[in-house]
């Protein structure tokens, strides 16, 4: 998320000094997204309200934590849901069993020469495609829960990730191709 105007800090610091309405913006405009965000990073709802929630209480504790120089408001928000994320992903991932169907991706060659989303309907599809991206590996899950799921620009997504708009733009090429394979994958099955 690009922050469109300096908006956001003025909220961030009317926060600082205690204004509720300006809490109750910053809120507003960026809950729906992180939720999202977590809840592609995830795949659980609970997961995504709690990471969610305890963003804007770091948030509310501790608005002085964000430095301007280092990125947008928006950035920062979800640099620290990704961070919260990843822990509590990481924890649970020790207690989840890994589906025999996703083990073997198949031949990338095969994804290029069907057509997946044939004969699906949109609950399907978008079922499978949930747990295409829940099977990726972290790192080109975020940038496909950023890039194509939260529409973030490269830029913005390589600030928050910590790389290059290069490395960003590769993961997703090839995260791109990793769900294309799993989904071709997934049809073949049925």
């Amino acid at each position: 998320m690009a922050e469109s105007s300096p908006s956001d800090q003025e909220l961030l610091r009317q926060l600082s000094r205690g204004n509720e309405a300006a809490f109750s913006t910053l809120y507003e405009r960026f809950q729906g997204p992180l939720y999202r965000f977590v809840l592609h990073m995830s795949g659980n709802t609970a997961t995504a309200e709690e990471v969610t929630q305890e963003v804007f209480m770091l948030l509310i504790g501790n608005p002085k934590g964000y430095e301007a120089d280092k990125g947008s408001i928006g950035g920062y928000l979800f640099g620290i849901a990704r961070n919260l994320a990843r822990r509590i992903v990481q924890r649970s991932r020790l207690d989840m069993p890994i589906a025999e169907e996703w083990l073997d991706a198949g031949d990338p060659a095969l994804a290029s020469d069907l057509d997946v989303l044939a004969e699906l309907s949109n609950s399907e599809l978008l079922e499978y495609l949930r747990k295409a991206v829940l099977a990726l590996p972290e790192q080109y899950r975020e940038v496909v829960a950023l890039c194509d799921l939260e529409e973030m620009s490269y830029a913005d997504a390589a600030a928050l990730l910590e790389c290059s708009p290069g490395t960003v733009a590769s993961r997703l090429h090839r995260a791109r191709a990793m769900l294309k394979t799993k989904l071709s994958f997934q049809k073949c099955m049925k």
